[in-house]
C-alpha cells in the first residue's frame, strides 16, 4: 500500500532541493504532482466503462496527484479515456499465452520482413491493371497488422499511463491473471528495447512466461523513483543547498522585479549572472522570460550575450526551455508543471531552510 503522507513529504523535499535533475526524466515533471483527481470522478468513470482500475494507482490518482511526479517523464494525466480496447481482454495473461506467443512471433515477423521486396512480389504475382501503387499497398498492410496485431498488443485491456522516452511507453494491465501490472512496451522492434525478442538470442520473438517476468506492480513501479528521489535529497551536501539556497533568492528578487516591472533592476541583476554556472532548473528560469527580456531590451547586448552564454553551455541532457506549461514544445502526454507550480517550489525553501 503506498504510504501517502510520506510519499507526499519525499516528494516535496525533492520538488525544493533538486535544482540539476540527475534522476533521468525528472527535468519533466520536477518531482511536482498535479492536482488529485476526485474519487466521484474516477468513481462515474468506472462505472460508465465497467472496468476497475487496480487500487494502489486508484491511490496515486485520488490522494497524490493525477499525474505528475513518478519514473522517467512521470505520470500522464488521466483524462477519463473512453476507448472500447481498455473494456477487451489483455493477452498478457495466463490464460492467453497461445495467443499472446502468436502473436509476438507474428509482430517479430511483421517488423523484420522487407517491404519492398514483399511488394516486388506482390506486383510479379498481380496483373498491372489491377496492382496497387507502393503507398496503398503499404497503407493496406499496415491496416492489417493494426487490426490482427497491434490491436491486441498494444491496446486491448491496457491503459496507457506513461512515455519513458521515444515509443518506450508503460501501460497497466485492466484484466487477466496480471491485472494490476505494469507493461513496458514499444512499438518499435529495435534491439535496444528487450519486449519484444529473446534475450539469448535476438533472433527468436519472446515468449509470455519470458515477457512475463518483466511485469511489476505499480507500486514498485512508482515507489522504484520514490526511493531514488528520497536518496537523491539526502546525497546533496551542505555546501550545495547553501549555493541552491543563494541561487533561488536570487531567482524570487529577479521574479519580483518584472512583476513591479523594475527593468532597471532586472537588467543590473541579470548582468551579474554567470550562465554556465547555474543548475539546470534556475537556467529553465530565465530561458522561460527569455523571449520577454529580449522584446524588453532590443538593443542591449548584455541580454543578447547572456542568452549566447546560455546556449554555448547547453545541457543537453536536461531540456532547459520547453517544461513548463505555455512554453513553445508544451505537450499534454507529459505532466509539465505550470509556471506558478514551478516558482512555489523554488519559493517555499527559502522558509525552510536554516541558514546560519
Amino acid at each position: 500500500m503506498l504510504d501517502v503522507p510520506k510519499i507526499r513529504s519525499i516528494l516535496a523535499n525533492a520538488a525544493f532541493l533538486d535544482l540539476e535533475f540527475p534522476i533521468s526524466g525528472s527535468e519533466c515533471h520536477t518531482h511536482l504532482l498535479r492536482p488529485p483527481l476526485s474519487m466521484e470522478e474516477l468513481d462515474a468513470w468506472e462505472s460508465l466503462m465497467q472496468v476497475s482500475l487496480p487500487a494502489d494507482y486508484r491511490t496515486y490518482l485520488t490522494k497524490l496527484g493525477n499525474g505528475g511526479a513518478g519514473p522517467s517523464y512521470g505520470l500522464t494525466p488521466f483524462h477519463s479515456p473512453m476507448e472500447e480496447a481498455l473494456q477487451k481482454p489483455t493477452v498478457f495473461s495466463d490464460d492467453a499465452q497461445p495467443q499472446f506467443d502468436q502473436l509476438a512471433r507474428q509482430w517479430y515477423v511483421y517488423m523484420h520482413e522487407d517491404e519492398y521486396e514483399l511488394y516486388e512480389d506482390y506486383c510479379r504475382n498481380t496483373a498491372e491493371k489491377d496492382r496497387l501503387s507502393f503507398n496503398d499497398w503499404d497503407n493496406r498492410r499496415y491496416d492489417f497488422i493494426d487490426r490482427t496485431v497491434k490491436q491486441f498488443l498494444f491496446e486491448n485491456g491496457q491503459l496507457f499511463i506513461a512515455n519513458q522516452g521515444c515509443s518506450n511507453d508503460v501501460y497497466l494491465l485492466l484484466n487477466g491473471s496480471h491485472r494490476g501490472m505494469c507493461n513496458c512496451n514499444s512499438t518499435e522492434y529495435d534491439y535496444s528495447y528487450p519486449f519484444w525478442y529473446q534475450k539469448a538470442d535476438h533472433h527468436s520473438a519472446i515468449i509470455w512466461p519470458q515477457y512475463r517476468d518483466t511485469l511489476v506492480t505499480f507500486e514498485d513501479y512508482f515507489m522504484h523513483y520514490v526511493d531514488q528521489a528520497e536518496q537523491l535529497c539526502a546525497s546533496i551536501p551542505f555546501e550545495k543547498k547553501l549555493r541552491f539556497y543563494r541561487e533561488r533568492m536570487q531567482v524570487l528578487e529577479f521574479q519580483d522585479a518584472i512583476e513591479e516591472e523594475d527593468w532597471d533592476r532586472v537588467l543590473s541583476m541579470l548582468i551579474e549572472l554567470a550562465p554556465a554556472e547555474l543548475p539546470t532548473k534556475i537556467r529553465r528560469f530565465y530561458r522561460y522570460h527569455q523571449r520577454m527580456l529580449e522584446t524588453q531590451f532590443p538593443e542591449r547586448p548584455e541580454v543578447t550575450n547572456f542568452f549566447r552564454e546560455m546556449d554555448r553551455t547547453y545541457r543537453y541532457r536536461c531540456s532547459e526551455s520547453s517544461y513548463i506549461q505555455g512554453n513553445a514544445g508544451f505537450s499534454t502526454m507529459y505532466p509539465y508543471p505550470s509556471f506558478e507550480d514551478f516558482m512555489q517550489s523554488i519559493s517555499q525553501l527559502g522558509s525552510e531552510m536554516k541558514i546560519p
